[in-house]
């Protein structure tokens, strides 16, 4: 905790750290609760036609996401999405901009994001990209949360770790929402 005198009086407020992973673990604690009781086929449910959703790449490969992943820029018209692929696209995101970020500076494609098949296993998924992006944030000092993110960022080269990571809990919380929206209205029987 950083302290900082303010008059005659001393205020403890949190680091930036701090409050930043504090936040992630609330909305993850929340997303991982909404998923309690998942079945198979809630996870696939395709509540109109068109869309996007996971399918195996080849008869025995692995399950991938439709699309690009949500890795490009979008089609004009959006499609609605599975839970399966709102989960995948989640796990893509903090395990992808993990890696941008933190790792060898690539950028995670559909392609290299097995999404599990089953919704037994898409915990355990999700928490492994988790994972890889928390725990490289939860190391950060106060003053690395303000360094430029460099030329593996393009066009948001001048944008900082906090820019990003702000980015990375937006995805996370509108995301997860919708996976929300999709299990209540899997429980009203509309299916």
């Amino acid at each position: 905790m950083a302290t900082r005198l303010t008059g005659a009086e001393r205020t403890t407020v949190k680091s930036a750290t701090a409050s930043i992973l504090e936040a992630y673990g609330e909305v993850w604690a929340r997303l991982l609760a909404r998923l309690s009781g998942l079945g198979d086929d809630e996870y696939l449910w395709e509540p109109v036609a068109g869309c996007w959703s996971i399918h195996p790449a080849a008869a025995d490969g692995p399950w991938l996401l439709d699309g690009d992943g949500g890795g490009g820029p979008p089609p004009d018209q959006v499609p609605v999405t599975t839970i399966a692929w709102r989960l995948g696209h989640i796990a893509g995101t903090v395990g992808g901009f993990a890696r941008s970020r933190f790792g060898d500076g690539r950028r995670l494609t559909a392609k290299e994001l097995p999404v599990p098949s089953q919704a037994a296993r898409v915990e355990e998924f999700l928490d492994g990209h988790y994972r890889s992006w928390l725990e490289p944030l939860s190391g950060l000092r106060e003053e690395q949360w303000f360094e430029p993110l460099g030329p593996a960022f393009g066009p948001f080269s001048e944008h900082t770790t906090l820019d990003l990571a702000l980015h990375v809990f937006d995805e996370v919380v509108h995301h997860a929402a919708e996976v929300g929206v999709l299990r209540d209205l899997w429980a009203a029987g509309l299916r």
